[in-house]
């Protein structure tokens, strides 16, 4: 039989990390369009909002990968400043913010930071968290997708297609 010189071709596509690809998802209610990894699955969060699940429920177990999005009111003409300044500092369980970014002028919030907490057994977990705050006039989109600190890393570009991917339009006024 010849030898096949496919061989190394194959080796050199093989070296190369798989490519997470992320299908666009409108949510009209929400006035969001999110990057949804493929095999994740974006269901409605309890008290309204939506929650993006991942594909393996050793990913929300282990990992404790939660990944949310909602509206809420923001209060105040500076309310991004004052949440950014507030997280710039360490608070209770929560480690001052490794990345406090604000972009006035798009009205958008970038927070990157850790907090720990007891979980069963009284065992004390940290979890990182990345949060984009989009406001949209009086009202702010939050996007929040954390994971265990330690399994972060596993995580970070499926987050960074789901939270800083968000995108807002303006939603109409409910009468």
């Amino acid at each position: 039989m010849p030898a096949c010189r496919c061989w190394p071709l194959l080796a050199i596509l093989l070296s190369f990390p798989l490519v997470v690809h992320a299908a666009p998802y409108r949510h009209a209610g929400l006035g969001v369009t999110l990057s949804v990894p493929d095999g994740w699955k974006v269901r409605p969060a309890p008290g309204g909002g939506l929650r993006v699940v991942p594909p393996a429920m050793e990913d929300r177990e282990r990992s404790g990968v939660a990944v949310t999005v909602w509206r809420e009111r923001l209060r105040g003409s500076s309310a991004l400043e004052r949440l950014a300044a507030r997280h710039k500092k360490a608070q209770g369980a929560r480690e001052a913010a490794i990345r406090a970014q604000l972009d006035r002028k798009a009205g958008r919030l970038v927070l990157e930071y850790r907090e720990g907490e007891y979980v069963q057994s009284g065992l004390w977990i940290v979890r990182q968290h990345l949060k984009v705050v989009q406001q949209d006039g009086r009202q702010g989109v939050f996007a929040e997708c954390v994971a265990n600190a330690s399994e972060y890393h596993r995580y970070r570009r499926a987050f960074a297609d789901i939270c800083l991917g968000m995108t807002v339009r303006p939603v109409a006024a409910r009468g």
